[in-house]
């Protein structure tokens, strides 16, 4: 008996043992995963298989006959055998299969029509290497030769053996389980608790309906506190101690730049965070998917509605008209002052601004900044009656923008205010009637109507979750429901890799509650553009003003 047999024998015996013992399925289960866990080792072998990528050194490529190096991370070897080793089809090129038992038998190749006999370790780091397979035959042209380390082509060698069959981390045979990282306790407890029944709510939904093949949702949540450590270390205890797949409708607070780092590092997917503006990088985070668009976006839209309306008013010499049939706010000398916090979020917001307006013919007459929590409005309204500006963007927190709009009306100053509804939040209703009568907002969704939200609110209903923070429900819900349709669409072989790919390739995909959303390999924002809403100050709702309005980037 050779020592491959004895080895399989070994396992054989341990299984049995398992059951004669009397270990449930799920002991069971937790045994066999535990065998099935990477090695270090093995773990760089897999980022080599699947990135082209060491942290040993750099892999190069090389092509054909070609002596000309490409670095590996363009020509991966998950790109053409696929990501579980399954071998792939494309172009009219089949790329053989990379499992260790196909690759430890004779195999007769669909390219070339050669037989070859079955690898051994250093003849497959020969072909790996050299590009010649067991018998010293050269490999098809299409297969790449590799410059790497002994080291390197060492720990491919040990993924290799377990290629498509580790266990995905959060990924049972009957289970998926999907983490969040919400605020349970401080000033935002009674959000995060609405946001964690809604996620809760919308599994359920799912597990119910079934047609998860065979697996069923499992919610872990994580108190964050709201703040930025406690978002970092929410989202950490999720991935090492609660092992699960991926997370979906966490909080982020601003600046939360750590638990985003730790994700990419971790390469754990987070499906629409719940946050005001989503928190992009160059390049982008590959496993941090945001559902509505940033400030900077909204900005752009406001400043586009506003282009449109003056140019509306010109052609026409009348008032323009909202979507609603109200008389619309109409730039007569199209300029515009803003006031902004020192702030992240903000300053993205008026570099956006600022180039919108160039491009459109805004001109920018008076702007101010302020430290937060130091904002004066008294003085600040009196050197924007000097400006004289038609509009006043307001980048800042919820109580800064009430003070200036009731100095705006104390001093009777007529220009319309103008911000966003994720920045002034429920702030919106208690501004001065006659500023919210011409108050333009930005909104990065549509409005709830009855008929758009009918199984959104059907589903809260039927779970008996309170609608208390409706706007931030909606985004948690829609997060579920995108995460779902992913999962979905990844199979029943599903991977976190095939799970970002299919995250990637959503094309409109409709929640019901947020416009269609779409993501792709560079595009990591789903809804592009915002709408443009006022305020009812009557009846306590927004009107809206405009479609959907994505920004243009030239005239």
């Amino acid at each position: 008996m050779n020592f491959r047999s004895i080895k399989l024998f070994i396992i054989v015996v341990a299984v049995m043992a398992a059951v004669w013992l009397g270990l449930d399925g799920r002991s069971r289960a937790a045994a066999l995963s535990t065998s099935a866990q990477l090695t270090p080792t093995e773990e760089r072998g897999k980022k080599i298989y699947l990135k082209g990528d060491d942290a040993g050194g750099e892999i190069a490529a090389l092509l054909g006959g070609s002596d000309s190096e490409v670095p590996a991370t363009a020509f991966a070897c998950a790109t053409c055998h696929g990501l579980k080793g399954e071998g792939t089809s494309e172009g009219g090129l089949q790329t053989p299969a990379l499992g260790w038992s196909a690759l430890m038998a004779p195999y007769t190749s669909a390219l070339t029509l050669r037989e070859r006999t079955a690898y051994t370790e250093a003849s497959l780091v020969r072909a790996v290497r050299g590009g010649l397979d067991p018998s010293g035959a050269r490999l098809h042209p299409g297969m790449p030769r590799y410059r790497m380390s002994d080291e390197q082509a060492a720990n491919l060698i040990a993924y290799l053996k377990k290629l498509g069959r580790e266990v995905e981390p959060g990924v049972s045979e009957t289970t998926i389980k999907v983490g969040a990282a919400l605020p349970l306790s401080g000033p935002l407890a009674q959000m995060g608790q609405d946001l964690n029944a809604t996620l809760a709510a919308t599994f359920a939904e799912a597990n119910e309906q079934g047609d998860i093949y065979g697996r069923r949702f499992e919610l872990l949540v994580e108190d964050s506190r709201g703040d930025i450590e406690g978002t970092r270390a929410a989202t950490r205890k999720l991935i090492e101690q609660g092992n699960v797949f991926a997370l979906a409708g966490s909080y982020e607070p601003r600046g939360s730049v750590a638990a985003d780092e730790f994700l990419r590092l971790s390469e754990v997917p987070l499906v629409g965070p719940v946050t005001l503006s989503p928190h992009l990088t160059l390049p982008p985070n590959r496993f941090v998917f945001y559902l509505l668009p940033t400030f900077d976006e909204q900005a752009r839209s406001l400043v586009d509605y506003i282009a449109a309306q003056a140019m509306n008013e010109r052609a026409t010499g009348e008032p323009a008209r909202g979507k609603d049939g109200q008389s619309a706010p109409v730039a007569r000398k199209a300029s515009a002052a803003v006031i902004y916090i020192n702030g992240e979020l903000e300053a993205g917001a008026l570099v956006a601004l600022r180039a919108q307006a160039r491009l459109r013919s805004l001109e920018i007459v008076f702007e101010q900044s302020y430290e937060a929590g130091r904002f004066s409005p008294a003085p600040t309204v009196e050197m924007l009656a000097r400006a004289r500006p038609d509009y006043v963007f307001f980048l800042g927190g919820s109580q800064d923008i009430i003070a200036c709009a009731r100095e705006m009306e104390r001093a009777q100053l007529k220009a319309s205010l103008v911000s966003s509804v994720m920045m002034l939040g429920g702030g919106a209703f208690e501004l001065p009637a006659s500023v919210a009568a011409r108050a333009l907002l930005s909104y990065p969704s549509a409005l709830p109507n009855q008929e758009d939200f009918a199984d959104f609110l059907s589903v809260m209903q039927r779970r008996g979750v309170a609608l208390r923070s409706p706007a931030f429900q909606t985004l948690a819900y829609a997060a579920a429901k995108t995460l779902i349709e992913a999962t979905k669409l990844s199979s029943r072989g599903l991977t976190r890799p095939t799970f970002v790919n299919a995250l990637e390739g959503l094309r409109g995909y409709r929640t019901g509650v947020v416009p269609p959303i779409s993501f792709g390999p560079n595009r990591r924002v789903g809804v592009e553009g915002s709408y443009v809403v006022g305020i009812d100050f009557v009846n306590k709702r927004y009107t809206v003003l405009s479609e959907q309005i994505v920004p243009r980037d030239s005239k």
